[in-house]
């Protein structure tokens, strides 16, 4: 049983025991009156307080044994029928006790679902009390009153009644629609949870993907490169070394970032950030990276419009190390009222090269797709796409390819919902070489290599 159901059967139990209390106070006033003062019944005084006290504990004793424990599930039924030998039976001692009527028929009426059971017992009630008032009273005025009272009491009886029970009708359909809507209210919850579960993990997926497997796909490619230098006896194997020990503390550290739900933001600025990476994208690939950083004064990035940002950049000049054949790029990132714009460039292949799928169908112009991985660029326009941002992947100006990224500014700065728990802009998300180390010049950005 629902709460509210509970709460509706609460406050009509007390409602009626309220009801009924007050109506035997005023029948017992009533009783005293007609038996001290009334003349006009056949019965002496004796007679008549036995009849009106036996009437009156039977009413009681009808309530507290068997109306009341049914009214809540509405299984009075033909029960009821007990009022009707109460009613005459009062209406026989006292014509002041047609007063028994304001609790009588009300009692028949509730607990019983469907009308037509309450309208055929009131009928015989009122017939009932009619005719034993009549026969308990003396007087040629009176049969005439009686009925008048009679039937003017049914009529009220009956236009209450069916009020009683069309609302009786409306408060069960609403307590049943209230449980369904409950036990939806529980089904869309379980839903939700699942679906949350199904996003986190889609999310822990796509942030394994641009952190730390990258970085372990380059301390694998550094380990290749190490192999085969100490086979040559090249003397870079101890730089490559480096490297390879550089590359797993930074994966031991995008780790720690992931796990910690609170990391500090104060460690380094976008800028520094961005620039770090980029020095160590050209160290560690041989690709010539020149970046371009202009945020207007007023411009303020959050956490998360950060992150997403980085991101991006990480994983476009993954690409451009995967897939362009490049050996420059450029990266900008520069803003207007409307929000921040983000490109990067290269001077290789061109987008047929790193998105066959877009090219192999004349789009020139394509969202863009993953080429990276399964959740490479592909996540990244998931990602924008949840905060209002777009991504493109579109050939060069100057030949190459072109990934351009807008993002929308949000009103206020607020946490990453998709950046993963604990990772803070300052964290040195690092891609890694595609060519050995080893035989290649260390080619460094324009930007000054940060420590």
């Amino acid at each position: 049983m629902s709460r509210c159901v509970r709460m509706r059967d609460m406050t009509l139990r007390r409602g009626w025991d309220l009801a009924v209390s007050a109506c035997m106070v005023l029948l017992i006033l009533l009783a005293f009156v007609s038996v001290t003062h009334e003349g006009a019944s056949r019965l002496d005084v004796g007679t008549r307080v036995v009849l009106i006290t036996v009437g009156l504990g039977a009413l009681l004793a009808y309530y507290l044994l068997w109306a009341r424990p049914r009214n809540e599930t509405n299984a009075v039924g033909w029960g009821a029928a007990w009022v009707i030998p109460i009613g005459a039976l009062l209406t026989f001692a006292s014509p002041s006790m047609f007063t028994a009527q304001v609790i009588l028929y009300p009692m028949i009426w509730e607990g019983n679902a469907r009308p037509r059971r309450p309208l055929i017992l009131s009928g015989i009630a009122a017939i009932a009390m009619t005719t034993t008032s009549i026969l308990g009273t003396e007087g040629s005025d009176w049969p005439g009153n009686a009925l008048v009272i009679g039937a003017v009491s049914y009529a009220f009886n009956l236009a209450m009644g069916l009020w009683i029970s069309g609302i009786s009708r409306v408060s069960a359909e609403n307590a049943r629609l209230y449980d369904q809507l409950r036990l939806r209210q529980e089904e869309i919850a379980a839903l939700n949870r699942d679906a949350g579960a199904m996003h986190e993990r889609g999310r822990l997926s796509r942030d394994l993907h641009d952190t730390v497997a990258q970085t372990l796909t380059g301390v694998v490619m550094l380990s290749r490169s190490a192999r085969r230098q100490a086979e040559a006896g090249s003397p870079k194997l101890v730089d490559t070394v480096r490297l390879i020990e550089s590359s797993a503390a930074e994966a031991l550290a995008e780790t720690r970032a992931m796990v910690a739900t609170a990391s500090s933001l104060e460690e380094s600025t976008f800028a520094e950030t961005l620039e770090r990476f980029c020095t160590r994208f050209a160290r560690e690939t041989g690709i010539a990276v020149d970046l371009e950083f202009s945020l207007n004064p007023g411009t303020l990035l959050s956490r998360a419009e950060e992150v997403i940002l980085l991101r991006c950049v990480q994983e476009g000049l993954a690409n451009v190390r995967k897939h362009s054949g490049a050996n420059t790029a450029r990266v900008s990132v520069v803003s207007d009222r409307a929000g921040v714009r983000l490109g990067i460039a290269d001077n290789g292949r061109g987008p047929t090269a790193a998105a066959p799928e877009s090219a192999a169908s004349g789009e020139r112009n394509a969202t863009a797709q993953p080429t990276g991985g399964q959740f490479g660029l592909a996540g990244l326009a998931e990602r924008l796409g949840g905060v209002g941002g777009t991504v493109a992947l579109t050939a060069g100006t100057e030949g190459g390819a072109l990934l351009s990224v807008e993002l929308p500014l949000s009103t206020e700065p607020s946490a990453p919902p998709s950046a993963g728990p604990g990772v803070p802009p300052s964290t040195d998300f690092t891609t890694h070489p595609s060519t050995d180390p080893g035989t290649h010049p260390s080619t460094h950005p324009s930007t000054k290599e940060q420590s």
